[in-house]
């Protein structure tokens, strides 16, 4: 991971895990979180392939000019990203296990702004996960938008989360341009 925010958060959802597949949703703290909330996120699956913004914190939404609540988070991907996020999200659903992402969030006027997304399961009173915790963590300063919006989000790599609080987490994301496309590779060990 890139920042020690994603990190942070992570630990958190580890430590609230225990031994669980997954949490409750209903362990969800805010004050345990505060540091995240404005850019934190909570999904709702709602079908096999739809997920819903429950709640979005006040920066996320201001970073989208809009209240995201009742929104779909797949439409918010660009195109050629939405197979890869709808993935993940299903990933993280079917399989409990979290997932980081690193994006690319475009203006209108395609200004670029990187972030890294990390993606939590959280399971509901049947114990399925159909609740997912995400957080958008700018890697860049906000003000590099110049005040613009985001509309779309690209992703250039995703990956899921290995490791416990007791050991490092095994992703490495790899930038290598010499490819005709953007690939991720994913070094893990336990």
């Amino acid at each position: 991971m890139r920042h020690s925010h994603t990190q942070s958060l992570l630990d958190h959802w580890r430590h609230v895990r225990g031994e669980q597949l997954a949490p409750r949703k209903s362990s969800i703290d805010p004050r345990a979180i505060k540091d995240h909330l404005a850019f934190a996120f909570l999904l709702k699956r709602e079908g096999e392939d739809t997920f819903t913004f429950s709640l979005a914190g006040t920066g996320m939404c201001d970073l989208f000019g809009q209240e995201l609540k009742g929104q779909s988070f797949v439409h918010m991907w660009a195109d050629q990203s939405r197979n890869a996020g709808r993935t993940s999200l299903i990933r993280v659903s079917n399989l409990a296990v979290p997932t980081v992402a690193v994006a690319v969030g475009e203006t209108a006027d395609l200004r670029p702004m990187s972030a890294e997304i990390v993606l939590l399961p959280y399971a509901d009173e049947r114990n399925e996960t159909t609740w997912i915790l995400g957080h958008f963590q700018p890697l860049e300063p906000l003000s590099r938008l110049l005040g613009r919006k985001l509309v779309r989000l690209r992703m250039t790599a995703n990956a899921i989360l290995t490791g416990d609080v007791h050991s490092p987490n095994a992703v490495d994301f790899v930038d290598d341009r010499r490819r005709s496309g953007q690939h991720l590779k994913v070094v893990s060990s336990r």
